[in-house]
């Protein structure tokens, strides 16, 4: 067995379509260290998301394995599954998920609810994280009254307030302006520099390649490169 932190194996992932099988992600072999950030690269279809929601657990691969430490994630039950995506792994979505009848606070608070922590802890553990997006004087708006850039930070604050140890980050700044980008992507490195975090970033090319210290190029399923 590999000593990286997550490693893919043969990992594939096809979806039965109408009149064919689309092949989404096809024999990838991936190692990844501890405390590394990657970037993921690839044109729109590549395959991006789908490897993404393959290692952080989202969904099963058709055949192959995703193993972090000495878990074999395809293989947990739901509930181990579960517990790994509270304490472990972090996802920051494109498409923001967040829940629109709720505040941006409540947003924040039912992410961590699971956590067991109470009301005060989760505020210790929050406001500081709204100070650094200076969106303190957001926290109680709902995300339609907020915009793109800063309902991106809001999805990005409810990730980094699970504390994990792994970052998925699935085209983070593709919907938000030159600043708040690279806003974002600084503070990425910093969880990577200062927390130790293992972080890989997908972008179909938007975003420096110096932000990562490695980069992955994937074309139709396929790594091409790493």
């Amino acid at each position: 067995m590999s000593n990286s932190f997550i490693e893919c194996r043969s990992l594939s992932k096809q979806y039965k379509g109408k009149k064919q099988t689309i092949k989404a992600v096809t024999d990838v072999n991936l190692q990844l260290e501890r405390n590394e950030m990657i970037m993921l690269k690839g044109r729109s279809g590549a395959g991006k998301s789908t490897l993404l929601n393959l290692i952080g657990g989202l969904i099963r691969p058709t055949s192959g394995s995703v193993r972090i430490e000495d878990k074999i994630i395809n293989e947990l039950d739901n509930k181990s599954l579960s517990n790994l995506l509270l304490n472990q792994i972090g996802i920051i979505f494109q498409s923001f998920n967040l829940l629109p009848t709720y505040d941006v606070y409540e947003n924040i608070e039912v992410a961590l609810t699971p956590k067991g922590l109470g009301h005060n802890e989760i505020q210790k553990l929050v406001l500081p994280y709204f100070e650094q997006f200076q969106l303190t004087d957001k926290l109680h708006l709902f995300p339609e009254e907020l915009s793109v850039g800063q309902q991106q930070k809001v999805a990005i604050i409810r990730t980094l307030a699970k504390q994990p140890s792994i970052i998925l980050a699935d085209e983070p700044t593709g919907s938000v302006d030159d600043e708040t980008a690279r806003e974002i992507l600084e503070y990425l490195r910093y969880l990577k520099n200062e927390k130790k975090a293992t972080v890989i970033v997908a972008t179909h090319g938007a975003i420096p390649d110096t932000i990562a210290d490695r980069v992955i190029t994937i074309e139709n399923g396929c790594i091409k490169n790493q």
